[in-house]
C-alpha cells in the first residue's frame, strides 16, 4: 500500500495531466470553431443542449460544469443570436432551456465533419494508443468522474457518446 504522500503526489500527477489534456483540447477547439464564428463556452452550451431535447439551467451548469452567471451570460447570447430558447418553467426561477433549429445545424456540421474527416489532434492521436489501454483509460476516466462528479454526469456523457455513434 502507497504512503499518504505517494497517494497526494499521484493525486497531484493526476491533476497536471488532466488539466493540461483540458487546455490542448480546449485550444484545438478553439482553433476550429473560428470558422463556425462561435466561440468555445457558447459551442459547449450548444453541444449539451444537442444531446438533450430541452433541460433546466441547473442541468446544464452541471453538465457544463460552470456557474451559473457564465451560463446565463452564454445562453443570453446564444439566445439573442437565434441558437437557443429560453422559456419560464413552472416559477419564475425555473427556466427551461433548448437548442434551435439554427443551433442544431452548427452542431450537426460540426459532428459531420469530424466524424467524416476529424483535424482535431485527440482523434488522430487516439489512434496511436492501442485498444485495451484506451479503454483502460477510459474506465478509470469514468471511475473518476462518478467518484468526483457524479454518476448523473457519467451517464450523460456515456449517452451523447452512444448518440453520436446511432
Amino acid at each position: 500500500m502507497s504512503s499518504m504522500r505517494e497517494r497526494f503526489a499521484k493525486s497531484y500527477e493526476t491533476h497536471g495531466y488532466i488539466r493540461a489534456l483540458n487546455s490542448a483540447l480546449e485550444n484545438d477547439l478553439i482553433r476550429i470553431l473560428k470558422k463556425y464564428g462561435i466561440t468555445f463556452p457558447s459551442f459547449r452550451t450548444l453541444w449539451i443542449l444537442y444531446f438533450d431535447t430541452e433541460m433546466t439551467m441547473s442541468d446544464l451548469t452541471y453538465i457544463a460544469q460552470t456557474n451559473i452567471s457564465n451560463a446565463f451570460r452564454q445562453l443570453t447570447k446564444l439566445n439573442e443570436d437565434g441558437l437557443v430558447q429560453i422559456e419560464s418553467g413552472k416559477d419564475s426561477r425555473t427556466k427551461i432551456l433548448s437548442i434551435t433549429e439554427s443551433g442544431r445545424k452548427i452542431i450537426q456540421e460540426f459532428i459531420d465533419e469530424h466524424v467524416k474527416s476529424s483535424d482535431l489532434q485527440i482523434v488522430s492521436i487516439l489512434e496511436k494508443i492501442p485498444e485495451e489501454d484506451l479503454a483502460k483509460f477510459i474506465e478509470v476516466a469514468s471511475f473518476l468522474s462518478t467518484e468526483l462528479i457524479g454518476e448523473t454526469y457519467t451517464q450523460w456523457i456515456k449517452k451523447s457518446k452512444n448518440m453520436l455513434l446511432d
